[in-house]
C-alpha cells in the first residue's frame, strides 16, 4: 500500500443493506485488474490504464488534464474508477502530497456513497502514513480497528492490504518474526486472488527485501528480490526501478560495489526514463554513500550534488539531508575540512530540531571517524560521546516504543469490543422495540420470539468465543514477552527458572548422558561499546544470539543471562560430546566477524565454562544446577585470565585434602586455528 493518510474513519460498522451489498459487488467486478471493466462508453480510462502501466507520466499528466471532462456528470463507479487510477499514478511518480489528496477524495465519496469496499481501502492508506512517519505503534491500532471494522467484507484485496501494513508495522518496531509472519500471509493471498490490484506481489517481496536488509542479511535480500515474477505482465516504472536500488543496497552490505553501481545504474535509467525524480534522488544518495565507504570521494562529492539538486526541487526533507551529508563528508575526505563540516553540522542541527536521533547516530559515527583519521581527536571524542549519549536516548526511546505498541494494540481492541457491544446493545433494544409492537396485533409471534432469543444467545456465545480467543492472543504474547530477552530475542533468566522448578528432582540420567550448563562472555565488549557505541553494541548482542541458536541442536535452551553473558543448557549431553559442543560453540562466534552497517568487519569472540550433572563421583553428584553455574563462571574466569577464546570444563573439584592454592581440576577446549 501506498496511500499516506491521517486519521481514522468514524463509521461504526459495514452497512448491510441491499443496495449497498449490490454497489460493492459491482466495484469489486470494477477494480479486478488494470484493464478497469466498469462502464466506461469511450474507453479512455481503459486505454489510461494500460498506459500507466507502460508510461506512469504520460498517464499522469492526462489523468490531471482530463479528469474533469472524465467525470463530469459520470456515474459513481466512473468517478471512483478515475480517483483510483489517479491515486496510483501519484503514488508511482513518488508525489506523497497529491496521493493523500487523491486518497481523502476516495474517502469522501466512498462514504457518500455507502461504500465499504473502497472506504476500507481507502483507510489502509491512513495506517501507512502512520508507519511511514515512524508511528508504526499508533498504526497497528489503526489497523486492528479496521481489520474488525471492514474484515467481514471478506475482500481480497484489503485483506492483503492489511497483511502487507502488519508486516511493515513489525518491521518498523524490530519485530521480523511477525513481520516475515504478516508478509507470506500477504503473498498467499496475491497468489490466490492474481487479479489483485494492489498490493502486487512486487510490492510484498520488495517489503521483505528491505526487512532483510534491516535484518543485516543481504544475501536472503537478493535472493527475495530475484523471486519476483511478473507472470508475464510489466511492472508499473516505480516498481521496476525499485527492485535493482534494493539490489545495489543488498551489494553494498557484501562490500560488492562493482555490482551495486551496476545495479543502481539500472535503477537510474529507469527512474529518469519515466521521470521519477524521487527514485533517482534516493538513488543516487545510495551511490555517494557506496563512494564514500570506497572511499572515492571525488566521485561521492558528484553523486552527492546531483540528489541534492533533485532533492531541493522535491518534497522530501529526508532525502536532501542525506545528499548534503553525504555532500559534506565527500568533501572533507579531499581536504575540504571547514567546507565539509558546515554541510555536517548543519544537518545534525536539523535532525536535532526534528528529533531524528536514529539518523544522528549514523551520521555521527562517521563523522567521528572522520575526525580521527584527520588527527582531530579532541573533536573526534566530543562526537563520540555525542553518539553514545544519544545511543541510549535512542534505546531507551525503542523500549518505549515497542511498550507503546503494545498498549496502543490493546486499547484498539479494547475498542473494537465496545464498537462490537454498542452495536449488539442497538440490534437487541431495536428489536424488543418491534417485537413489543407485533405482540399487540399477534398472538402467535411468542414462538417467533423465542426463536429470536435462541439465535440471539448463539449469537452471543459465537461472540464470547472470539472475544476469548482474542483475550488467549494477547496473553500468549505477554507470556513470550515475560519470557524473552527484548532485544536478542533469547529466552531469559525467569524462563530457566521456570524450568528449573519443573524438574522432578536431581535428574537421575547417567553419567555418561548428562545436562550440560555452558556459560559464555563476550570478549572485550566493553571495548565494543567504547569505540562503537551502544547501538553497535546491541547489533552484536543479536548477532551473538543468532550463531549461537544455529550452533546448538533445537531441544537446547539459549537464554541471556545478562549483560553480554549467555548460557546454554543441553540435555543428554555425554561426555565425549562435551568438548564438541564447547568446541563448535566457540567457533561458531569466532570464525566470522560481525558486519557493521558502516563496512567495518568487527572480530568477535567469547570465553565459555562448562560443567555436567550428574557431576561425576558420589560426593559430587549432590551439586544442584545453581551451584553448577556459579562452577561454570569460575571455568569462564579462569579462561578470561588464560587469555580469552577459549573454553574450560570443569572436570573435578579440589580434593578435601587438597592443598590451599589448589582449584579446580579443568580441561581445556580451543577452536581450530582457521584454515
Amino acid at each position: 500500500m501506498t496511500d499516506p493518510l491521517r486519521h481514522a474513519t468514524n463509521r461504526p460498522h459495514p452497512r448491510a443493506s441491499r443496495r449497498h451489498m449490490l454497489g460493492a459487488c459491482a466495484l469489486l467486478a470494477a477494480l479486478a485488474g488494470p484493464a478497469l471493466a466498469a462502464p466506461d462508453p469511450n474507453g479512455r480510462l481503459r486505454e489510461i490504464a494500460a498506459l500507466l502501466e507502460r508510461d506512469n507520466t504520460q498517464a499522469r499528466t492526462i489523468l490531471v488534464q482530463e479528469g474533469p471532462g472524465l467525470i463530469a456528470g459520470a456515474p459513481y463507479p466512473t468517478r471512483m474508477q478515475y480517483l483510483r487510477l489517479l491515486r496510483r499514478a501519484h503514488a508511482d511518480a513518488g508525489s506523497l502530497p497529491d496521493v493523500h489528496a487523491t486518497n481523502e477524495q476516495i474517502i469522501a465519496l466512498a462514504d457518500a456513497e455507502g461504500d465499504d469496499v473502497n472506504l476500507a481501502l481507502a483507510s489502509l492508506g491512513r495506517a501507512q502514513t502512520l508507519i511511514t512517519n515512524n508511528q508504526p505503534g499508533a498504526g497497528l491500532a489503526l489497523l486492528a480497528t479496521l481489520g474488525a471494522r471492514y474484515g467481514v467484507l471478506g475482500n481480497a484485496e484489503f485483506n492483503a492490504g492489511i497483511e502487507t501494513l502488519h508486516g511493515s508495522a513489525y518491521s518498523a518496531l524490530g519485530q521480523y518474526d511477525r513481520a516475515l509472519g504478516h508478509f507470506l500471509r500477504a503473498l498467499e493471498i496475491v497468489r490466490a486472488h492474481p487479479a489483485i490490484w494492489t498490493p502486487r506481489e512486487a510490492d510484498i517481496r520488495l517489503a521483505l527485501a528491505r526487512m532483510y536488509i534491516n535484518l543485516r542479511d543481504p544475501a536472503r535480500a537478493i535472493e527475495t528480490l530475484g523471486a519476483i515474477d511478473t507472470r508475464g505482465k510489466p511492472l508499473p516504472p516505480r516498481t521496476a526501478a525499485s527492485i535493482p536500488f534494493f539490489e545495489g543496497r543488498a551489494l553494498v552490505a557484501q562490500g560488492e560495489l562493482a555490482g551495486a553501481l551496476d545495479a543502481y545504474a539500472r535503477a537510474l535509467a529507469i527512474a529518469r526514463q519515466h521521470g521519477l525524480s524521487a527514485v533517482e534522488a534516493d538513488t543516487l544518495g545510495d551511490i555517494a554513500n557506496a563512494y564514500l565507504k570506497a572511499r572515492r570521494f571525488a566521485d561521492a562529492e558528484t553523486a552527492a550534488r546531483a540528489a541534492l539538486a533533485l532533492g531541493r526541487s522535491g518534497d522530501g526533507a529526508v532525502g536532501r539531508q542525506v545528499a548534503t551529508a553525504n555532500l559534506g563528508f565527500a568533501l572533507f575526505g579531499q581536504g575540504r575540512e571547514q567546507e565539509g563540516l558546515r554541510h555536517i553540522d548543519a544537518v545534525l542541527a536539523e535532525l536535532r530540531g526534528a528529533g531524528a536521533l536514529s539518523t544522528m547516530v549514523q551520521i555521527l559515527v562517521e563523522k567521528s571517524q572522520a575526525l580521527e583519521a584527520r588527527g582531530r581527536y579532541r573533536e573526534a571524542l566530543a562526537a563520540t560521546r555525542e553518539r553514545e549519549a544519544l545511543a541510549e536516548q535512542l534505546a531507551l526511546n525503542e523500549r518505549n516504543k515497542a511498550i507503546s505498541a503494545l498498549q496502543e494494540q490493546f486499547k484498539a481492541r479494547e475498542s473494537a469490543a465496545r464498537i462490537a457491544t454498542l452495536s449488539r446493545d442497538n440490534a437487541v433494544k431495536d428489536t424488543e422495540l418491534r417485537h413489543r409492537e407485533l405482540l399487540q396485533g399477534l398472538a402467535s409471534l411468542g414462538a417467533a420470539l423465542a426463536l429470536f432469543l435462541c439465535a440471539g444467545v448463539l449469537w452471543l456465545y459465537r461472540k464470547s468465543l472470539r472475544t476469548g480467543r482474542r483475550l488467549t492472543e494477547l496473553n500468549d504474547e505477554l507470556a513470550y514477552r515475560s519470557a524473552h530477552d527484548p532485544l536478542t530475542g533469547l529466552f531469559n533468566r525467569r524462563s530457566f527458572h521456570d524450568r528449573m522448578r519443573s524438574r522432578t528432582g536431581q535428574p537421575q540420567a547417567h553419567f555418561d548422558a548428562a545436562e550440560c550448563f555452558t556459560l559464555l562472555d563476550i570478549d572485550h565488549f566493553k571495548r565494543i561499546n567504547d569505540e562503537y557505541g551502544h547501538a553497535v553494541g546491541d547489533a552484536v548482542l543479536v548477532e551473538i544470539g543468532k550463531r549461537l541458536r544455529g550452533a546448538v541442536r533445537e531441544s537446547d535452551m539459549v537464554l541471556r543471562w545478562g549483560g553480554e553473558e549467555f548460557l546454554i543448557y543441553s540435555q543428554g549431553v555425554s561426555q565425549v560430546q562435551r568438548p564438541l559442543l564447547v568446541r563448535r560453540i566457540l567457533e561458531a562466534i569466532a570464525a566470522t566477524p560481525v558486519l557493521l552497517d558502516d563496512g567495518t568487519a568487527l572480530q568477535v569472540s567469547v570465553t565459555a565454562g562448562a560443567v555436567s550433572l550428574p557431576f561425576g563421583p558420589e560426593r559430587e553428584a549432590r551439586l544442584d544446577w545453581e551451584q553448577a553455574i556459579a562452577l561454570a563462571d569460575r571455568a569462564l574466569y579462569k579462561g578470561k585470565e588464560a587469555g580469552r577464546n577459549r573454553g574450560y570444563i570443569v572436570a573435578g573439584l579440589p580434593r578435601p585434602d587438597a592443598a590451599p592454592h589448589e582449584g579446580l581440576r579443568l580441561d581445556l577446549i580451543l577452536p581450530h586455528a582457521p584454515a
